[in-house]
């Protein structure tokens, strides 16, 4: 295992009517907040009402910013920046999904610091300062909750990268899972790929040898996950289900799944990136077609790696009959996608509403994530064929 640092800075308050809390929580931070939300689902929900009034009751003084993106752009994000230095904000309170808790972030690092917004996010610049955020997730998926990344897109240019800081890391996360009940079920299902995602890179690209704790960590978790996602699409309104998810999607990319592990990437978000970067698919759903087909590209070297998701995460009970590892390997993919489509997950680029992809400007920005990311090994024929094998789909 490689010596890691490790350091959780936010107070998670978990369960039903949370948000009757945040007033007294949040009083703290100062009296003055960006509020910062998506569409009009938290006013529909009653949520918006809510949290206006426990600000209010706390005497915080609020300037809304709402229209986050299912995928952040940095205008946006800039905009933001702009009311927050204006009224002199203490913090930052994202309600929504992980996109609206990722622009959250890049506000508080945005007000924090003079450089140019786009030279945090591509790194040229480490930020030195942030506003606090305060989360109130609505949509488990990123663990945007408690880690410190956040993800936007640069309009002009289509790149997608993520700012990453400690500083970032929200104060105080808010978790009800009563507030997912209304989440469609094609998105619970983008989501809870998405938070499977977080846990299985690592899994399928460790060299380790040995690596029992994160093994058991990610099999356990990814497996709750299913059982959880099979209950919540028989009722949506299953509190328990919805509640393992939120957690699990909390537990999925805070940095201990791939804390110390040897060699894990994530490849498949390099893939992914560009795809909702350039044509602004859902994340999870991206992702659902990005990683079968890397699977599918990449199983001679993580064969074995296959066949263990298979038998430990899919359960799949036929595997001890197939003596060919790659055999077996190509028994758990074509599992993975029947699985994946059971779900309500699309198959392929068509399926995204890609039916012509640009396939050099996707490797284009695939590479510079591979730059960023430290992620070696992949030439530009090697992207262009994954990219063609999400295109062939199921």
């Amino acid at each position: 295992m490689l010596n890691f640092d490790y350091q959780s800075g936010t107070k998670v308050i978990f369960g039903r009517g949370v948000i009757d809390r945040l007033g007294e929580e949040v009083s703290e931070l100062g009296k003055k907040a960006l509020f910062v939300y998506g569409r009009d689902s938290i006013k529909r929900s009653g949520l918006h009402e809510k949290i206006c009034a426990q600000l209010q009751e706390a005497g915080v003084e609020i300037v809304e910013h709402a229209g986050v993106s299912a995928n952040p752009l940095l205008s946006h994000v800039q905009s933001g920046v702009d009311k927050a230095r204006k009224i002199g904000a203490d913090f930052i309170i994202g309600a929504g999904g992980g996109s609206v808790i990722d622009e959250s972030k890049g506000i508080a690092a945005g007000t924090a610091n003079d450089a140019a917004l786009w030279d945090l996010y591509s790194g040229k610049v480490k930020p030195t300062a942030a506003l606090p955020v305060v989360a109130i997730q609505t949509l488990p998926a990123t663990s945007s909750e408690t880690n410190q990344v956040g993800v936007a897109t640069n309009d002009e240019t289509g790149e997608k990268f993520g700012l990453r800081s400690p500083l970032l890391v929200p104060v105080k996360a808010f978790l009800d899972p009563e507030l997912t009940f209304t989440i469609p079920l094609k998105y619970t299902a983008y989501a809870c790929f998405d938070m499977m995602t977080h846990m299985i890179e690592g899994y399928f690209t460790t060299t380790a040898e040995f690596a029992p704790v994160h093994d058991g960590f990610v099999e356990g978790l990814a497996k709750a996950v299913k059982k959880s996602l099979a209950r919540i699409l028989k009722n949506p309104n299953d509190y328990d289900a919805r509640a393992a998810v939120m957690w699990a999607g909390t537990l999925a990319w805070n940095g201990l799944s791939n804390a110390g592990l040897e060699g894990a990437k994530i490849p498949s978000h390099m893939f992914e990136h560009p795809l909702s970067g350039l044509y602004n698919v859902a994340h999870g759903a991206g992702l659902a077609v990005v990683m079968p087909a890397w699977l599918e590209y990449k199983k001679h070297e993580v064969k074995s790696r296959i066949v263990s998701f298979g038998k430990n995460i899919l359960e799949m009970q036929n595997l001890s009959e197939v003596s060919d590892e790659l055999a077996a390997a190509d028994l758990v993919i074509a599992e993975f996608r029947s699985w994946l489509q059971s779900i309500g997950c699309p198959s392929s680029l068509a399926d995204l509403g890609i039916d012509n992809p640009d396939y050099k400007e996707l490797v284009h920005h695939a590479m510079k994530l591979s730059e960023i990311w430290n992620i070696p090994g992949y030439s530009e024929a090697d992207m262009t064929a994954i990219y063609k094998l999400c295109a062939k789909g199921k």
